[in-house]
């Protein structure tokens, strides 16, 4: 099982991987000390199907390994 994690340093806020996610995993949210909003991985919906991963012009979304999977997430 994988899950995406999205390192705000190198969001820069385009959204690209919002419309990628068909799970609804991914929001924007307003990180302190900076005027854009970055994306946020929620765990509890992320499937680790790297629709995300490759949607980022900047690489900053990356999957990390669980082990094997545990739940099934509820698709939005």
């Amino acid at each position: 099982m994988r899950e995406a994690e999205v390192d705000p340093e190198l969001c820069d806020g385009c959204q690209d991987c919002i419309e990628e996610c068909a799970y609804d995993a991914v929001k924007m949210v307003r990180v302190s000390g900076t005027k854009r909003l970055k994306a946020r991985v929620d765990p509890d919906r992320c499937c680790g199907c790297h629709a995300c991963e490759p949607s980022c012009p900047r690489h900053g979304i990356v999957m990390n390994w669980l082990g094997r999977p545990l739940r099934v997430p509820v698709r939005a």
